[in-house]
């Protein structure tokens, strides 16, 4: 019967739980415990217990049956929620993300995907010298198979997952192309990757270097240590670190990105948690490739964790200055335990501080929700680690900083808003699609590229073919209003008066369209320029309308102003 299986199953974990729990008393056991008199470690075994107790009886005796592992997963997950968003149970997928971002390296075929109108879509060119490459893999194809099985409406971890294996085993993957009426099928030998965490470095204008990193894997810090290397052999006078939204990754990464600019053993970032263990300083180890060439960091509100790091300590460094808008606010170290092979737990067991001492954790983001589980009387009342947005902290020339709330620039730039319209074409992916099908039909590619009237007609009409729909800024809201009109029987004035509004913004949405020219031919040149000359040349599309960019261009041409705002004159 099923509930023999049941039962063996819950014995089992009844069992690794005792054992887990007396080998981590054992481990503590000669540890003096500032919460001793709470008998912390008689309370762990005797809810143990209970928890155990409770688990078993609902599963046996529920009047539907229950599924044993989901339960006991939903009980983690129930205990985890009272914590910080960043304390996670983490299973086989997610495992393996962190160890490949760990290692700098995985077994698979050398291509970045995501989810275009439900099918995973190649999203850039493979990676130079990958399996994907030069298996002849295109930006824009469509993985409609993996090894035989269907990719549709797959989550993108799980396709990522099966294309990705031992290296020197075979994958089988079955696309759809633009302008090819049947699938291609490809055998591609898989091999191993190398993580690229620079998406861009080069001389933008007048000797100032430009370099984008998306990510902190364990081989940032080497690619922008080459990556300015390389730059000063080509006339680098002035250097723009472009870490908008990057959402951090390795703390020890972010260290070594930082050290290319701080000299030898200067404090970078520091830790403080409840175990003495968590207790660091991480310093420069290194003599910098860079130490006095001027320096911008470009960041916004997706700028998170170890961009965080980098950027804040450059500030408090008065290294160089911080352009853009105010970051994430993550300020919390995370160390994994493994439980078994396929799960494991990311724990928050420190805070992290910038070299003024400050701490940018913002506390709207500490916690999950309103919860009392800490105890009073236990370190936790002393910590001296809680987070002051008002007090002042200092940088290394005399700038008043503050923590509590991500990283502030130096040089406030907030991006350009955009309408209802703009975003739908965004996140409809619009643009994206478009290129693809524009580059395909091209018969050479040209020698450059303008957005014309002729390329905005064709985009005009590709939306129209693809019945593309938008909801403008109050249209949802009149829609409520004509529910509650009809549902109270308002008279035949108000009806009239509501259906002349709808008429009204159906005229508005169509002249939509116009009103954003400017807009869609940024965006236009961005992809399309991509598609034909990949990447880079698609981040270079973006110099001259991009405000944060200019600004922080503006401020490198000016040494004068440049020192002004450092505080150096």
């Amino acid at each position: 019967m099923r509930w023999k299986k049941q039962g063996s199953w819950i014995a089992l974990v009844a069992l690794l739980a005792v054992i887990t729990f007396g080998g981590w008393v054992a481990n503590f056991s000669n540890a003096s415990s500032p919460v001793g008199e709470l008998d912390l470690y008689a309370k762990i075994q005797k809810n143990i217990n209970l928890f155990g107790r409770v688990y078993q009886e609902v599963t046996r005796r529920y009047v539907k049956e229950i599924d044993p592992e989901k339960f006991l997963q939903a009980g983690i997950q129930g205990m985890l929620s009272t914590l910080d968003p960043y304390t996670v149970f983490m299973e086989k997928e997610a495992g393996e993300e962190l160890q490949i971002m760990t290692r700098g390296k995985y077994g698979g075929v050398g291509m970045t995907i995501s989810k275009r109108e439900g099918w995973p879509t190649v999203i850039e060119s493979p990676f130079p010298g990958t399996p994907a490459e030069r298996a002849g893999i295109r930006e824009g194809d469509r993985i409609i198979e993996v090894d035989g099985i269907s990719t549709k409406d797959e989550r993108i971890s799980d396709t990522a997952s099966r294309l990705r294996g031992k290296p020197g085993t075979t994958v089988i993957i079955k696309i759809m192309r633009e302008g090819v009426s049947e699938p291609l099928e490809f055998h591609i030998v898989r091999a191993v990757i190398k993580i690229h965490d620079l998406s861009y470095s080069g001389i933008i204008k007048d000797g100032i270097g430009y370099i984008k990193l998306n990510r902190f894997s364990k081989n940032a810090g080497n690619e922008v240590r080459e990556a300015v290397q390389d730059l000063k052999t080509k006339g680098l006078k002035a250097i723009i670190l472009d870490l908008r939204s990057n959402p951090g990754g390795l703390l020890e990464s972010a260290v070594k990105v930082a050290n290319v600019f701080i000299p030898r053993g200067e404090l970078i970032v520091s830790s403080k948690g409840r175990a003495e263990e968590s207790n660091r300083e991480y310093r420069a180890e290194e003599d910098p490739v860079a130490p006095d060439l001027p320096l911008v960091v470009l960041v916004n509100g997706n700028s998170a964790s170890a961009s965080e790091i980098v950027s804040g300590a450059i500030q408090d460094l008065d290294r160089g200055l911080v352009i853009g808008s105010t970051t994430f606010g993550k300020g919390l170290v995370q160390t994994v335990v493994a439980l078994d092979r396929n799960s494991a737990l990311r724990i928050t067991t420190a805070k992290y501080y910038l070299p003024s001492g400050r701490l940018i954790q913002n506390p709207k983001r500490l916690y999950r929700r309103d919860t009392d589980i800490f105890l009073t009387e236990s370190i936790v009342a002393n910590d001296t680690t809680e987070i002051d947005t008002k007090k002042n902290y200092y940088t290394r020339d005399g700038r008043v900083v503050h923590g509590g709330g991500g990283i502030k620039p130096d040089i406030e730039v907030e991006p350009p808003k955009i309408s209802n319209f703009e975003a739908a074409l965004i996140r409809k992916s619009m643009f994206f699609n478009f290129a693809i099908t524009y580059a395909a039909q091209l018969k050479e590619k040209p020698d450059s590229l303008v957005i014309d009237d002729k390329i905005l007609s064709e985009f005009r009409q590709y939306l129209k073919d693809k019945k593309f729909d938008f909801e403008l800024e109050g249209e949802k809201e009149l829609a409520e209003f004509q529910k509650v009109a009809q549902e109270r029987n308002y008279d035949s004035q108000m009806t009239k008066t509501i259906a002349a509004l709808q008429q009204k913004l159906e005229e508005i949405k169509k002249s939509e369209f116009n009103k954003c020219r400017d807009f869609i031919s940024r965006l236009l040149e961005r992809e399309i320029a991509a598609k034909l000359w990949g990447t880079q040349a698609g981040i270079e599309a973006t110099f001259d309308d991009d405000p944060v960019i200019q600004e922080a261009l503006k401020i490198l041409s000016n040494p004068e102003q440049y020192a002004f705002m450092l505080g150096k004159k």
